[in-house]
């Protein structure tokens, strides 16, 4: 075999082994896109390289011609393969890219504008020829030259994406840098091939691609990955090998600690150790002067190569707005705490003394003043119920008495609630329609709360001469309905979404308080539901749905 076509032979057999023998390494690359990029991109060229020694060493015109036409095709692949690896690599979406069907359009024309070439030789011609040795030529026609000239204009894309994201490293990119030009040096060899006589009319891009693949995937690895970890983040991001020494970080991170600047390979707990000591404990942490402090979210991710940890991404997200958030949050629960010991003692005891004294007074007034006497008396006692109804719904948000629901026995607080406002409005009516089920709910001993507001609620908005409240407990499958019927004015329809509180009202409930905002609240934490409906002839049903401890026991379960 002539030592020239023998050259050629082993350069691309050579480059299609190296390829083939790097997909079990690109098969372990951990991020998806870049994986499918590049393992095509391996076996693309494999194909192309292999086409080329069939169209160099096969026996015959026809399996020259079919070896060459395959090789010619899968070049082309390679190009597309190229691209989205370059685009996914560097954090881009290939698959969301736009007109990208068109672009599928483009190339599966091409496609077959290469495998019917024969037809029309706008791509090729071939004939014998025995210079510099005998062996079936290829004359490049003007199409194949349009094809070439959209393939390295395709390909630049991509070697503008990989040099964008090594300027943006903060590690040593520059091996990488030089794979990739070395990548695009055989690009010289296809392009002046017909004028230098000891080289074929082909595409040398084979043994850029095998020095590219061998490089980053045995040589580079460790700065090839690290590179794709931290550049594919806009937030602060800094790459540790498994010995906790910095392997890249991106610029954010280097804005963020500039003590990371020239530590590649250094330990991080002589870079900076308040972030050394983040990484057993992550979570919040502040850095900055006092007015400027801003708060940062350190979490850490283990990066394994084979089922060995190799090292750890560590990603640090802004939270200053949610920790501002949080705090004023806290600062909020604290005013409640506060209004909730002012309501427990300060108003409460007063309100007693108030209520106290007036007892006191029936004896020394007369009738005309016995009427205004009953209303302080009442007002007292409606004051007295609220600061307990505001008590209970301060420690409710507060968490000072909502321990995990558990199995509540429904008949029990049913009953001492109706038994107690009996005692506290004798004028109103209150009857039980059917018996009161002996089953437990899924509640705490708030749920009295639930109960005492609804009744009170009945009786203290109902504008009939003789308050009417009827209490009936459905037993279902797996809740338990308890609803409370009054002969009162009702809820009109577009308030019967709002008068709980929910939505965008809050306590700004239309006309009952926080009282129906309770029941709301403690009923959600409860994991069940309330609603008002209308009664009959007038009138409203406020009907909660509780769910039983039982059913909610075997949901859990299953």
């Amino acid at each position: 075999m002539d030592p020239l076509l023998l050259a050629h032979v082993a350069l691309f057999g050579v480059s299609g082994v190296a390829c083939l023998l790097s997909l079990p390494r690109a098969f372990r690359i951990k991020h998806p896109g870049t994986r499918q990029g590049l393992v095509a991109l391996l076996l693309a060229v494999v194909l192309w390289s292999l086409g080329y020694v069939g169209y160099l060493v096969a026996p015959t015109d026809s399996l020259r011609l079919a070896s060459y036409t395959i090789g010619f095709i899968f070049a082309f692949v390679a190009v597309a393969a190229w691209t989205y690896f370059c685009a996914a690599y560097t954090g881009r979406r290939p698959r969301q890219a736009p007109y990208r069907w068109t672009l599928v359009s483009v190339f599966l024309l091409f496609v077959v504008l290469k495998l019917t070439n024969p037809l029309h030789n706008l791509y090729f011609r071939t004939a014998w020829t025995t210079d510099p040795f005998p062996y079936l030529a290829v004359q490049h026609g003007i199409l194949y030259w349009v094809t070439l000239g959209l393939s390295y204009a395709v390909i630049a894309v991509g070697f503008f994406m990989l040099i964008e994201r090594f300027y943006h490293t903060g590690t040593d990119s520059r091996p990488l840098i030089t794979l990739a030009a070395v990548t695009g040096v055989p690009a010289i060899a296809t392009i002046f091939g017909d004028q230098i006589d000891w080289l074929l009319p082909l595409m040398y891009e084979p043994p850029g691609v095998a020095i590219f693949a061998v490089g980053t995937l045995f040589v580079y690895v460790r700065r090839f990955e690290a590179v794709q970890l931290t550049g594919g983040s806009d937030a602060p991001a800094v790459f540790l090998d498994r010995d906790e020494r910095v392997r890249d970080f991106n610029g954010a991170a280097a804005s963020l600690f500039p003590a990371l600047r020239d530590s590649i390979g250094q330990p991080v707990d002589t870079v900076d150790p308040e972030f050394a000591a983040r990484l057993d404990d992550p979570g919040v942490f502040a850095t900055g002067p006092e007015d400027e402090r801003r708060y940062y979210q350190l979490s850490v991710s283990p990066f394994t190569t084979g089922g060995v940890t190799t090292g750890q991404l560590v990603t640090i997200t802004d939270v200053t707005e949610q920790e501002a958030y949080r705090r004023r949050l806290e600062e909020k629960t604290e005013q409640l705490e506060a209004l909730n010991r002012v309501v427990r003692h300060d108003i409460r005891n007063d309100m007693a003394v108030i209520r106290g004294w007036a007892e006191t007074l029936p004896p020394h007034v007369d009738d005309s003043g016995q009427e205004a006497l009953d209303r302080v008396l009442r007002k007292s006692e409606h004051v007295i119920e609220l600061t307990e109804t505001a008590r209970e719904f301060v420690e409710s948000l507060s968490g000072e008495q909502t321990p995990d629901p558990g199995a509540t026995d429904l008949r029990r607080h049913l009953e001492t609630e109706l038994e107690s406002v009996r005692e506290t409005h004798p004028d109103a009516e209150f009857r039980v329609d059917g018996d009161i089920p002996t089953v437990s709910v899924l509640g705490n001993e708030m749920l009295s709360s639930v109960f005492r507001n609804l009744l009170e609620n009945a009786v203290r908005h109902n504008d009939s001469g003789s308050p009417e409240v009827t209490v009936e407990a459905i037993d279902d499958a797996d809740t338990v309905q308890v609803r409370v019927a009054d002969n009162g004015p009702g809820v009109p329809d577009d308030q019967k979404g709002r008068i709980f509180g929910k939505g965008e009202k809050g306590l700004d409930s239309p006309g009952s308080g926080i009282g129906l905002y309770l029941v709301h609240t403690l009923t959600e934490q409860f994991g069940g539901d309330v609603r008002v409906e209308d009664n009959d002839p007038r009138g409203a049903v406020f009907v909660v749905e509780l769910l039983k401890a039982d059913a909610a026991e075997t949901a859990a379960t299953t």
